[in-house]
């Protein structure tokens, strides 16, 4: 591509708020920067207080942020920021199909610009719609008013199918980055560290790994839970740990700043994603690329990512393999025993351990550094003229 694009990256959450979604932008953005692109982001989180404020320029706009219909009284204020910042872009790229997509893909097509969405799960997943109207509002324009649409996995595209044809769809993973989580020698710890990297929402499941805990620390008392993330149902984790009699088996970390990540999962025996609903997890793709052994639940995008335990063991948490926010609160006892099962063969196991981290270190370098993701990405803008800068 003879000159770089300016790509705006608009997203309604960005840091300091750390999840998939917001990692995926500022890695994406890094990607394509050294690409030779020039990225911005435009979000409706305020807060200053980014860890990696000065690599990109930031347009905060927390006006923007959806509460209801008072959110549109709320739109004067910022919409003359919001169209300068889309006036000075090549590419309009909106993640989620919330608010600020469906903003910003209308105001694309008033102002003659492209615009590209990338599905993330929120505001597409159908348990994350539920019956909001206005929700199914903003899912709906998002993705016919969007130039073309990035899914993050098949199932994202399934459901993209249903409202728009299937040829302005591509699939382009998340992606990591492998020179930064790379594999590294624990440091001389004698406890084995089983490690969820996980917002404490219900779907990502971190309540029954609490739930497996008794049965993993009666085979395994050297086992201690390191629980890295906070959210809405810390309170009730906390709570049942202490039920649970398991308050010396269980570090409750907090928010840890992605810059910080590696170090934890580098003293991580086994790192373990329960969730209900998942598209491409980056923290997933990092552990992969750290060489950690993993157990997740078995859906569709973590088979996509382990195998059918060639690069992790897979559990049967549900009845299905397709994503769902609506997570229940607990899980019949035999899945429970399951998931303890699961982690206990890997406790028990160094060699099966590093065989596994190691092809799924392979795996992720091979298909999804984030260089390959950006490259993936700037051939999805060229997709949709004018902008073909070539």
């Amino acid at each position: 591509m003879a000159n770089g694009l300016r790509i705006g990256m608009l997203v309604d959450t960005y840091l300091p708020v750390i999840g998939g979604a917001e990692i995926h932008v500022l890695e994406l953005s890094r990607a394509l920067r050294n690409a030779g692109h020039t990225p911005l982001v435009c979000t409706a989180t305020g807060s200053q207080a980014d860890p990696a404020s000065g690599e990109f320029p930031v347009t905060r706009l927390p006006t923007l942020r959806y509460g209801g219909w008072s959110s549109w009284l709320r739109l004067l204020f910022a919409l003359p920021r919001l169209i300068r910042f889309l006036r000075g872009v090549d590419i309009i790229h909106c993640h989620y199909t919330f608010y600020m997509s469906m903003l910003c893909c209308g105001l694309g097509r008033l102002l003659g610009k492209r615009s590209a969405v990338t599905l993330h799960g929120l505001g597409t997943l159908d348990s994350s719609v539920g019956r909001s109207a206005m929700m199914r509002f903003f899912r709906r324009a998002s993705l016919r008013w969007a130039d073309v649409i990035i899914a993050t996995s098949d199932e994202m595209k399934a459901v993209a199918q249903r409202f728009v044809r299937g040829e302005k769809i591509v699939v382009i993973s998340n992606g990591v980055d492998t020179a930064y989580f790379t594999p590294k020698p624990k440091v001389d710890n004698l406890e084995l560290v089983i490690l969820t990297m996980r917002r404490l929402a219900p779907k990502n499941g971190v309540q029954y790994l609490v739930e497996a805990a008794p049965a993993v620390v009666a085979a395994l008392p050297q086992a201690r839970f390191w629980v890295a993330g906070e959210g809405k149902l810390e309170t009730a984790i906390r709570k049942r740990v202490v039920e649970l009699g398991l308050e010396q088996y269980f570090r409750f970390i907090g928010i840890v700043p992605h810059a910080e990540t590696a170090a934890y999962y580098q003293q991580s025996d086994v790192v373990v994603f329960p969730s209900s609903a998942e598209s491409t997890s980056l923290a997933c793709l990092e552990a992969m690329a750290m060489g950690k052994a993993i157990v997740a639940s078995n859906l569709t995008a973590y088979q996509d990512m382990l195998g059918d335990g060639e690069r992790g063991l897979l559990v049967r948490l549900f009845d299905r393999t397709d994503s769902d926010y609506n997570a229940p609160p607990t899980l019949p006892r035999a899945r429970i025993q399951a998931l303890a099962d699961a982690i206990l063969k890997l406790a028990g196991d160094l060699a099966l351990r590093k065989a596994l981290g190691s092809r799924a270190r392979s795996f992720v370098v091979e298909n999804y550094d984030w260089s390959r993701i950006a490259d993936q990405t700037v051939r999805a803008y060229r997709l949709i003229n004018p902008y073909n800068k070539d």
